[in-house]
């Protein structure tokens, strides 16, 4: 927001508008769209996990072994993991709650700087002000404006970290459900695959999705 060198210019209702697309209203669709992000992160838990194997138990690794190499792959879903993995709805839920804390933070920090606007536009128009005092006022809403703009990036900056934060106990989670599962079956390799991945097909008979699914929750029940 510019200080005008006359203060009865300042502060225009076309002024504020643009002030509120530019800075304020922004501030709100970045926020929402944060919401867009979550939890793609945690798909980075499906790489190509590599585990050197002995002998199975429970799977017969006949239909697993190619080329007379004895190499043991499985693989996972991880669309379906992310759909029916109940620590991933918890956390959806969580970071929906937070990020409306911090919108009706930003909502009211804005609601307030919009009134003082308003209220000092119409002192202008009714011509109430003393030149200095229409001074003072326009660098005290200036400052408002600047902290509201720090706010939105604050805001954002927590929101992001929480996330972070959410999708590293994700993949943690995830990594330590397919070690304790491989240490029965001894893959050599256990694939991460979903549609548009690297892996353009994969046969059901690798897919060990459900029973990975079954353990992830059965391990989310206990530490609840």
């Amino acid at each position: 927001m510019e200080e005008l060198n006359n203060p009865a210019e300042g502060f225009t209702t076309e002024t504020t508008e643009i002030k509120k697309c530019d800075d304020t209203h922004k501030c709100n669709c970045r926020l929402s769209l944060m919401m867009n992000l979550v939890l793609f992160a945690g798909l980075v838990v499906l790489y190509i996990l590599h585990f050197m194997g002995g002998n199975s138990s429970g799977i017969d690794k006949n239909t697993l072994q190619k080329s007379n190499k004895s190499v043991t792959v499985g693989y996972v879903n991880s669309d379906s993991i992310m759909a029916n993995y109940e620590l991933v709805e918890h956390m959806k839920d969580s970071l929906v709650a937070q990020t409306k804390v911090y919108e009706a933070q930003f909502t009211s920090a804005q609601s307030s700087f919009e009134s003082q606007v308003l209220a000092y536009q119409k002192k202008v128009k009714d011509n109430t002000l003393s030149i200095e005092q229409a001074t003072a006022t326009e660098k005290t809403l200036t400052k408002l404006q600047e902290n509201l703009v720090a706010m939105k990036e604050e805001l954002t900056t927590k929101l992001g970290d929480q996330e972070m934060e959410l999708n590293t106990v994700l993949q943690d989670s995830i990594m330590s459900c397919l070690k304790r599962y491989n240490k029965k079956y001894n893959f050599d390799y256990i694939l991460g695959f979903s549609k548009g991945s690297g892996i353009l097909y994969a046969n059901d008979s690798l897919n060990i999705t459900n029973e990975i699914i079954i353990e992830l929750n059965k391990g989310y029940k206990i530490k609840k």
